[in-house]
């Protein structure tokens, strides 16, 4: 995930999860890590586009849609995976043997969130700071059931607790081309849509 990306993810998660639509670039830049360079032009086409609001007190999310989309737009998921593998057993048994400090991401972050999933899907989607604790936890789970595909967790974005945040779930999904991806999409919009009103 690119520097700008880890900007997007963190105004979606505060307008989105936390209700909260100002910032400061200064601040963002301290919690993500980044240069405040960075944060100026992750902003940069978010301006043009009005989907924020720059001004002597800082800043503030007009559109939190254009935001998302614009993200979603940009996204290489393909970029972050470090390893995928076809392994025995259904999704919901792979996903219980994934080690400490996996982030379930795609299908299986809706998965959790709902309790049910809105589709089928045999393709877990997961992040972790250390990639290589997941495959050494499934060593001998080698099948064609189901598919990992292992992502690089980056070190400074807003989690929930197991899962991707909601926009950056929404992303993630957005680029993939599975026919169910539509469904989970779906999902979070009818979530996003009861957060905000």
């Amino acid at each position: 995930m690119k520097k700008i990306e880890t900007v997007w993810c963190q105004l979606l998660y505060d307008t989105l999860e936390k209700g909260e639509t100002r910032f400061q670039q200064q601040q963002l830049a301290k919690k993500l890590d980044i240069s405040l360079s960075t944060v100026n032009h992750a902003l940069k086409n978010l301006r043009q586009m009005g989907a924020v609001q720059i001004g002597g007190k800082g800043g503030q999310v007009i559109d939190y849609e254009k935001v998302l989309m614009h993200w979603a737009n940009h996204r290489r998921l393909n970029q972050d995976i470090v390893w995928r593998q076809k392994l025995a057993g259904p999704v919901l048994e792979i996903e219980g043997l994934l080690p400490p400090g996996s982030i379930l991401g795609g299908y299986s972050a809706v998965r959790h969130w709902f309790g049910e999933a809105p589709a089928d899907y045999n393709t877990v989607y997961v992040y972790h700071s250390d990639p290589q604790k997941i495959k050494e936890r499934l060593v001998g789970q080698e099948g064609r059931e189901t598919e990992l595909v292992c992502l690089k967790l980056p070190e400074k974005i807003p989690l929930r607790k197991e899962t991707t945040t909601l926009a950056h779930t929404f992303v993630d999904l957005w680029s993939l081309t599975d026919w169910m991806a539509k469904d989970f999409i779906k999902r979070i919009e009818e979530e996003i849509n009861g957060l905000l009103s």
